[in-house]
C-alpha cells in the first residue's frame, strides 16, 4: 500500500509511456509502464481500454496488473463505461467508471476492493461558471488565431482538475491539469490501482502536447 504523500505523473518515451511515482514500493516498483493489450481485439467504442502494467526494467511478460473493458460508454442513453483492473491471476483489484454527461462534469469513480469508494468530478464548479461566459469564447478565438500562426501552443483549455473524495467528502487522490501530477493524500492504495486509474484518466483528458487519446494512441 502507498505510503504517505506520493506524486504521480505520466512520462512518455521509450519503450512505453510510463506512470512514476515519487516514492518506492515494497512489492511494486515507483515505475510502471503502460503497455496496450493487442490480444483484446479491435475496439468496438472510443470507450474500449485494455492495457497491462508492467514493472519498468521487465518485458512485456512482466505484467503486475492489467485493465480489461468491462462495459462500454453509451452518450444515447447515459451508460457509463466501466473498467475492470486486476492482477496477473486474475484477482479482482477495484474497477474504475467513467459517466459522461451532456450538461454536466464528467465524473470518475474508483472502486478499490478493500476501502471507500471515491468519486472525482472534472474542474471546480466555480471555475466551471466562469468558464462558459468567458473561458470558451476566448477558447474558440485563441482556436481559430492558430490556424493562421506559424506555430500553435495549446491555448485556453477547460477546467481540468479532479479531486477524488470520499462518502464523508475527505479528499484522498488530486490531479492537478495545470501540473499534470496527481498527489496522493491518504495511505492504503495499491499503487497498481492507481496507476490503471491514470491511465485510464490520461487516455481520455491527456496532456495538451499528447494525441487525443493520450498515451494509448501511441
Amino acid at each position: 500500500m502507498s505510503r504517505g504523500r506520493i506524486t504521480y505523473q505520466v512520462r512518455y518515451g521509450a519503450p512505453a509511456p510510463t506512470v512514476v511515482s515519487s516514492a518506492d514500493h515494497p512489492d511494486v516498483r515507483n515505475a510502471l509502464r503502460l503497455h496496450r493489450d493487442t490480444t483484446a481485439g479491435p475496439g468496438h467504442s472510443d470507450s474500449d481500454r485494455a492495457f497491462h502494467l508492467v514493472a519498468d526494467g521487465h518485458s512485456g511478460n512482466g505484467s503486475v496488473a492489467r485493465v480489461v473493458t468491462e462495459q462500454h460508454l453509451s452518450r444515447v442513453n447515459g451508460r457509463p463505461a466501466v473498467y475492470r483492473v486486476e492482477d496477473p491471476y486474475g484477482t479482482p483489484l477495484g474497477r474504475v467508471t467513467l459517466r459522461r454527461r451532456p450538461l454536466g462534469r464528467t465524473r470518475w469513480t474508483v472502486e478499490p476492493v478493500a476501502g471507500p469508494a471515491l468519486r472525482g468530478f472534472k474542474g471546480r464548479m466555480v471555475w466551471w461558471v466562469l468558464w462558459w461566459p468567458f473561458g470558451l469564447p476566448l477558447s474558440l478565438i485563441w482556436a481559430i488565431t492558430s490556424l493562421f500562426a506559424d506555430e500553435g501552443d495549446g491555448g485556453f483549455r477547460a477546467p481540468r482538475r479532479v479531486t477524488w473524495r470520499d462518502g464523508s467528502g475527505r479528499a484522498h487522490v488530486v490531479y492537478r491539469g495545470m501540473a499534470e501530477e496527481y498527489r496522493v493524500r491518504t495511505d492504503g492504495w495499491d499503487p497498481r490501482l492507481l496507476a490503471a486509474l491514470i491511465g485510464l484518466h490520461q487516455s481520455f483528458d491527456p496532456d495538451e502536447a499528447a494525441k487525443r487519446g493520450g498515451w494509448y494512441e501511441y
